[in-house]
């Protein structure tokens, strides 16, 4: 049941806000700011920290490794080497599998009118699924459509990065103020008839932009299986994050259940005894994440506070170089 964003179509309604986000005239390396989410003020610091040289005394220093220390209970220094390297175990997968279909190579870059048939067929998935903006915001509706694409764009940086359920909470959140904002009912639930439509419009973009999947072997085929199985797993992996390891297992058991019974609902109607039972899962299952998603939440939050107090710290050593190592703004 858990899925990346990285594992579905990169053309399709799940993926209408990140594009969206993503649609700015020039990124820009995120500086540290109030409106930064927890997690990335902490990525900054710890990178701004580790590129400059302080001439600290023994009780400055030793007020520093006091912060750090007050971070690393917040998140737990054993936890937090886990989840780095199942992030970066993710990518590592990430790339064999774009590999393995072919889609290693740089991207292409695509003609004026070969952008416009993209364009068009993205348009024609969009009234599909029925996410077709019917409002076109102004004055204060605009702003604030603007904010939370920058927003989202934030959440999802590093470049692929997993969301916690914390994130994953703030990103649904986001996504369902912008569908208010520009009057977005889907997205809806596909006909079969629809959803092959769908497929052969994802298939010609596919073909213009140069990201067709290549013909699998059987080898090949097994192996992709392996590997989209170990990213679902990561996933879950950092989506639970906080739980107790018993609730990480039973999380894991459920949502294997709810796989199969989805796996099953793809070729058959599901019996009423089997849908009860997905629902269930259903439940326990969103039970489990949004108790992750809390624990999270306070930890940022507590985390917050230290970092807080860390730009007051060195803000009171003065500039460094021009200017303080933090933004006063955090």
């Amino acid at each position: 049941m858990i899925t990346s964003p990285l594992l579905s179509g990169t053309n399709t309604a799940s993926n209408y806000f990140s594009n969206i986000s993503n649609n700015t005239q020039a990124d820009k390396t995120p500086t540290i700011t109030k409106d930064m989410s927890r997690s990335q003020i902490r990525r900054q610091f710890q990178m701004q920290f580790a590129s400059m040289s302080l001439s600290l005394d023994a009780d400055e220093q030793q007020q520093v490794n006091s912060y750090y220390s007050q971070l690393n209970n917040i998140y737990g220094v054993n936890d937090k080497s886990v989840r780095e390297e199942e992030e970066k175990r993710f990518n590592e997968l990430k790339q064999e599998l774009d590999k393995l279909y072919g889609l290693d190579g740089e991207p292409k870059k695509l003609t004026s009118e070969e952008q416009k048939k993209v364009d068009d067929i993205q348009e024609q998935l969009d009234k599909l699924y029925n996410i077709l903006p019917t409002k076109d915001p102004e004055g204060a509706d605009k702003k604030r459509a603007e904010s939370l694409k920058w927003e989202l764009k934030k959440l999802y940086y590093p470049e692929g990065k997993v969301l916690t359920a914390a994130e994953k909470k703030k990103e649904s959140s986001i996504q369902n103020e912008l569908k208010e904002i520009f009057g977005i009912e889907g997205p809806k639930k596909l006909t079969k008839e629809e959803q092959a439509e769908a497929d052969k419009l994802n298939a010609e973009m596919d073909k213009i932009k140069g990201t067709t999947k290549k013909e699998l072997t059987p080898e090949e085929d097994k192996r992709a299986d392996e590997i989209i199985s170990e990213m679902e797993q990561i996933v879950g992996s950092l989506a639970t994050h906080g739980l107790s390891n018993a609730e990480k297992n039973l999380f894991n058991t459920l949502d294997k259940q709810a796989d199969a019974l989805t796996n099953i609902a793809k070729e058959r109607t599901l019996t009423d005894k089997e849908q009860d039972t997905l629902s269930q899962l259903t439940k326990h299952i969103n039970t489990l994440l949004d108790k992750a998603s809390k624990i999270q939440a306070q930890q940022d939050s507590q985390a917050q506070q230290v970092h807080n107090q860390i730009g007051g710290f060195f803000s009171q050593l003065g500039g460094l170089g021009g200017g303080t190592l933090l933004s006063k703004s955090i």
